[in-house]
This record gives C-alpha cells, sequence and structure tokens, in this order.
C-alpha cells in the first residue's frame, strides 16, 4: 500500500494552531497522533502533539506517585495541542493522548562498560 504525502493539515488542525504550538516555550518537535474515538479503531481523531521536554518530564515524574492523574494532565495539558477540550472530556481518547505523548519521550539507552583493570592498579 502507497503512502500518500499531503501538505493539508487534519481536520480540526489549523496553521494558526501550529505556529501558536512551535511559538511556545518548551514546545521543540510537534507529531501528529492518531488516537482511536472507539474500541474498534474503526474511527481515529488527529490530534497535534509535542515532544515532552525536560521540565515538563520533571513535573510529571514529580507527581506520578503520588497523584497520577494530575501527572497525566500535566501531560496533556503541556503537549496536546489541538481538541484539548474533546479529549479531556472522553477517558479513552484522554488515555489514548497520554500513550501518544509518553511514547514521544526522549530516551535515549547508555552504553555501559567496564573501566579498564591497568586504570585500576
Amino acid at each position: 500500500m502507497e503512502t500518500k504525502v499531503t501538505n493539508e493539515l487534519p481536520e480540526g488542525i489549523t496553521k494558526e494552531m501550529v505556529k501558536a504550538a512551535k511559538a511556545n516555550p518548551g514546545t521543540c518537535n510537534l507529531k501528529l497522533a492518531d488516537l482511536p474515538l472507539d474500541d474498534n479503531g474503526d474511527k481515529f481523531l488527529t490530534v497535534l502533539v509535542s515532544v515532552p521536554n525536560r521540565k515538563s518530564m520533571g513535573e510529571f515524574e514529580k507527581w506520578i506517585d503520588k497523584n497520577p492523574d494530575k501527572s497525566k494532565e500535566i501531560m496533556i495539558n503541556a503537549h496536546l495541542h489541538s481538541h484539548k477540550d474533546q479529549v479531556k472530556a472522553d477517558d479513552g481518547l484522554f488515555t489514548g493522548a497520554f500513550d501518544a505523548i509518553v511514547q514521544l519521550m526522549p530516551v535515549r539507552k547508555a552504553i555501559i562498560k567496564n573501566l579498564p583493570s591497568l586504570i585500576l592498579d
């Protein structure tokens, strides 16, 4: 199946939303996420999200153990840039948006090496 590349924005996302999101400090990288509207996954809502930054991830981690709902709200408020009212009103859309944002968290895997034994002598 061939993927069609287009410059058109999905329904409900405007150029003004994209510009406003880019102008927001802490928003470095914008993405589109398709959230399932039902359990069958037949229909989707495309939303504008951004890659989490260190500040919002710190706030998220601060609250995750004490108040998980608040920590999720922090991520949604900071990194969901379209359809916010619709997503917050529906539990399925909310958890889908949270999942999309969490998948975007920039985590790099470190390579651990032993210290050469010659240096230890």
